[in-house]
């Protein structure tokens, strides 16, 4: 199993940044840090399910197409068209009527969130385009390379540790720093606010290059 040929795909659901931005506003809730914890378990759950049902469904397809292209090749560049798709949306509609950026708004919602619902919340936040697309290429790099059990549990964790790594360091950060990190995190909320949209844009219009990159060099 080539580890390597899930790292794009890890390190683009690690760089999402709504539930790191929801960590983040949640780690300073008036109710602790239970919210945020639940947020992370629940996004880590996501990334683990998705990653499974996606080696599901790239076991079932075909390792090439009746004219010898390889499907892994395909679904990468189509991944890469998606995301720069949603690169360009996100900086041309995601916005409010004055012209700030989205997250404004979302972090005030984001904000009355409790414990109960934080593991809801984690769990949604990946049912966004971006993340199954991502979770998709890895499941066909997974059907692609066909690894025995421990190989492929062994795989699978280091995925689901690399992708969901960014939003469990701020909680482990706070748990740790305790009162220390409360201007620390009034800083990273306040770089949220401003340049959420813009961060997204660049992780989004990053990962389009690299999946089209990947895409092309294997249908060559």
């Amino acid at each position: 199993m080539d580890l390597l040929a899930l790292a794009p795909g890890a390190v683009g659901i690690a760089l999402s940044p709504l539930p790191v931005a929801s960590v983040v506003v949640l780690l300073g809730h008036r109710r602790g840090s239970a919210p945020a914890v639940a947020c992370t378990a629940g996004w880590t759950v996501a990334v683990a399910a998705a990653l499974v049902l996606a080696v599901a469904v790239g076991e079932r397809l075909p390792v090439q197409t009746a004219g010898g292209s390889s499907v892994q090749a395909i679904v990468a560049v189509v991944a890469g068209v998606v995301l720069a798709a949603l690169a360009v949306w996100q900086w041309t509609v995601r916005r409010l009527p004055d012209g700030s950026p989205s997250s404004t708004r979302w972090a005030d919602v984001v904000e009355r969130v409790g414990p109960v619902h934080g593991f809801g919340l984690g769990m949604l936040l990946f049912c966004n385009p971006k993340a199954v697309v991502l979770a998709l290429t890895a499941g066909l790099a997974f059907g692609d390379a066909e690894p025995d059990l421990g190989e492929g549990l062994l795989a699978g964790a280091a995925f689901v540790v690399v992708a969901a790594s960014t939003t469990v360091l701020p909680v482990v950060l706070v748990l740790a720093a305790g009162r220390r990190a409360r201007r620390p995190l009034a800083a990273m909320r306040a770089g949220i606010a401003r340049w959420g949209s813009v961060g997204l844009v660049a992780v989004l219009a990053v990962l389009a290059v690299v999946q089209l990159t990947v895409g092309v060099v294997g249908l060559r």
